[in-house]
């Protein structure tokens, strides 16, 4: 596992070197293991990865799925955002960390599957209880399932930019929010 940490920190050092605004780490199994065996056989690596990672100023993200029992110790990790899978509350987890680490998630992917009213019902939840300030990166709670409609995450898009001004941009801003999102094909194609 360790020379798996050196070859990832190396990696995501390359790709900052080479221009990238921000990078990821995932342990899509980590929820699996038992607190113990997180700790051994994940966290210990998570956090050498980050401690090796050649940067300025660039956020490290981490997301680790289904680990409720340790977010406490992702959060002390020394990654700048904390991603939620979509079983997790993002407003208990924001009320627990504060501003400490930003919030990236958590929408259930296979929400994607629904119509536009409910894609927007289960934004707008997510949006409500992560509630009013910065800090929040709305994500998927997982990756995006491969069949989902391209359409669906269009309109998730969508319903984002126009829904989350209430809670993320005061009145003098407002106007520049299409300059600052992502557009359709940046998210789709970087997923």
């Amino acid at each position: 596992m360790n020379k798996v940490a050196d070859a990832v920190s190396a990696y995501l050092s390359a790709k900052i070197e080479a221009g990238v605004n921000a990078v990821q780490i995932f342990d899509t199994w980590g929820g699996i293991l038992s607190k113990d065996d997180f700790e051994s056989f994940s966290m210990k690596y998570i956090r050498k990865v980050i401690s090796k990672v050649k940067r300025k100023d660039e956020p490290i993200i981490v997301f680790a799925k289904g680990v409720h029992f340790s977010l406490d110790k992702l959060s002390d990790s020394g990654a700048d955002v904390l991603g939620l899978d979509w079983t997790m509350d993002i407003g208990q987890v924001r009320k627990k960390f504060g501003n400490k680490v930003a919030l990236q998630g958590n929408l259930d992917p296979t929400v994607l599957y629904a119509d536009d009213e409910k894609i927007k019902q289960e934004a707008v939840k997510i949006l409500n209880a992560f509630g009013n300030g910065s800090g929040h990166i709305f994500n998927l709670g997982h990756g995006i399932l491969p069949d989902v409609p391209p359409e669906n995450l269009k309109a998730l898009v969508n319903i984002v930019k126009a829904e989350s001004v209430v809670y993320h941009l005061n009145e003098k801003n407002t106007a520049s929010m299409n300059e600052a999102m992502f557009d359709y094909n940046t998210i789709w194609h970087c997923s």
